[in-house]
């Protein structure tokens, strides 16, 4: 899977040298793995470099669903060169941190974000974390509000 959110920003799930290298054609810089070694589908930074990208690994699992994380995955978006292509095992957590950081940097509502992640055709399996990871995120942007 390989989807655009935006003109420097897609997520997905890709893995194979050869999908890689046409987003590298694509004009693609970086490319941010949120897989986990205990998910055995982490990319090879090795191998992600000579195809000419930057490189970032930031596993991501229901563990560490924390602002903390949030917060450097935006980090590692704002640093690193664009476009910047994000991947996971199934392009779900990337859809998330991706949308949640757009959240942040336009001020989206909820509403806006369950809409984008719709149109993404990201699917949360019942009981998800990473939905009640967002859920809350927005309900705590609420409250800093009042």
């Amino acid at each position: 899977m390989f989807q655009n959110v935006t003109e420097s920003l897609a997520i997905g799930n890709v893995v194979s040298q050869e999908e890689l290298r046409e987003i590298h054609q694509k004009g693609y810089q970086t490319i941010i793995d949120l897989c986990t070694i205990s998910e055995e589908n982490q990319l090879n930074a090795e191998q992600v470099k000579q195809l000419g990208f930057e490189f970032i690994s930031l596993p991501i699992d229901r563990l560490n669903l924390t602002p903390a994380t949030l917060e450097g995955f935006i980090q590692a978006v704002d640093a690193a060169p664009k476009p910047i292509y994000t991947r996971c095992a199934s392009g779900l957590r990337a859809g998330v941190m991706t949308l949640l950081t757009l959240a942040i940097e336009q001020n989206w509502t909820e509403q806006h974000y369950l809409e984008r992640r719709q149109a993404l055709g990201l699917e949360h399996k019942p009981n998800c974390p990473l939905e009640a990871y967002a859920h809350q995120y927005f309900q705590s942007q609420k409250t800093s509000k009042v």
